[in-house]
């Protein structure tokens, strides 16, 4: 049996996905850099939405495909490479414990924040050694600048997250969701 192709989801993934690659852009431009997760805030909203495979897609290649088109993650040091296997991991975790387990926002945020911090510090445990940076002091360095993204996460997504849902069902936009009873994540 051939699973059906949800289109609505993935073109909610694309979108998503494009506003992932345009919000850091801006935020450069506007001088606020990384400090604030651009990358992060449309791809957390966009998974809460998304189901798990078109969440991993678009946390895999968000990051690439801003690399190649804006320099943004650096591919040296493999800033690129860590951020998708990263966001592909923090988008995975908000898709399942929102759609699996019904979890709220807060709580699938908090974890994927979680499980994505303890994951930077691991590949740059394992990574950074290889181009001769110090691991310890490149991850403090992340973990507390990353602190003002963090917050502004738990502001913006808990916002947008309802106001998107509203948005896709008054146009007709089949959010994921479970119907019948059935998975369609296969």
């Amino acid at each position: 049996m051939h699973d059906r192709i949800d289109i609505s989801n993935l073109l909610i993934a694309v979108i998503f996905s494009g506003l992932g690659i345009a919000v850091p852009v801006l935020f450069h431009a506007l001088g606020l850099g990384s400090i604030f997760l651009p990358m992060y805030l449309p791809l957390a909203i966009g998974a809460f939405l998304l189901n798990r495979v078109n969440a991993v897609i678009a946390g895999f290649f968000t990051p690439l495909i801003s690399a190649l088109l804006t320099g943004m993650p650096p591919f040296y040091p493999p800033v690129a490479f860590i951020m998708m296997l990263q966001l592909a991991v923090f988008c995975f975790t908000i898709s399942l414990l929102t759609h699996r387990f019904k979890s709220g926002i807060f709580i699938s945020l908090a974890a994927a924040v979680l499980i994505d911090r303890i994951l930077l510090a691991a590949l740059y445990y394992f990574i950074y050694p290889f181009f001769s940076i110090d691991s310890r002091i490149i991850t403090l360095y992340d973990l507390v600048k990353s602190l003002p993204g963090i917050v502004l996460l738990f502001i913006v997504v808990p916002l947008a997250v309802p106001r998107c849902v509203a948005i896709l069902r008054k146009n007709s936009l089949h959010l994921f969701e479970h119907r019948h009873g059935g998975n369609h994540e296969h």
